[in-house]
């Protein structure tokens, strides 16, 4: 059981926090709020902040929202973080990722059927999330001859930041898988 009270929509009292539920209601694209920002709503602001940080993370920026999920399904396998492993995976299938992919994604990534370049993306963020101290230039070169610059691999790193804290978050909280 999660340790926190996740909030419902129809229970928000707070306009702030109203706001927030309706705009992932309109942007995330599944029609549900997550039980991760359910289980923010007794703080409207921090639940604001951190919609406003997954958003501009994985919703806005140059890389593909589904290559970000990527990169957080592969910290939260490496992780053992069930609830964004699983919510993850279910959004790129929603998000039309085949299940050839996603099979081989979580059981054998070296022979998982996506481009040189979006493994190596997937690569580099698993390492900035895990061994941020390992990162070499040649890490960041091995991108940058892959045609991605400078943003897009900020890109990365901002998600790699992303997806460590919710899984830690997920992970203290004992959240419960969403109901998909």
């Amino acid at each position: 059981m999660t340790h926190f009270p996740l909030i419902e929509y129809e229970e928000i009292t707070d306009p702030k926090a109203k706001e927030v539920y309706e705009e992932i209601l309109t942007e995330l694209g599944f029609g549900i709020v997550p039980n991760l920002f359910k289980s923010m709503g007794i703080n409207p602001d921090l639940l604001e902040a951190n919609w406003k940080k997954f958003r501009g993370t994985i919703l806005q920026g140059d890389l593909p929202r589904t290559l970000k999920e990527m990169v957080g399904v592969a910290i939260s396998q490496f992780n053992n973080s069930e609830y964004a492993l699983q919510v993850h995976l279910h959004g790129l299938s929603a998000l039309g990722m085949s299940e050839e992919v996603l099979r081989t994604l979580v059981s054998d990534f070296a022979n998982c059927p996506l481009p040189k370049r979006d493994k190596a993306v997937i690569s580099f963020g698993l390492l900035a999330a895990t061994k941020p101290l390992e990162m070499t230039e040649a890490h960041y070169q091995n991108l940058r001859d892959l045609g991605l610059d400078d943003a897009e691999i900020f890109e990365i790193i901002a998600t790699a930041d992303l997806f460590s804290f919710v899984n830690r978050y997920t992970d203290a909280i004992a959240l419960e898988i969403d109901a998909l």
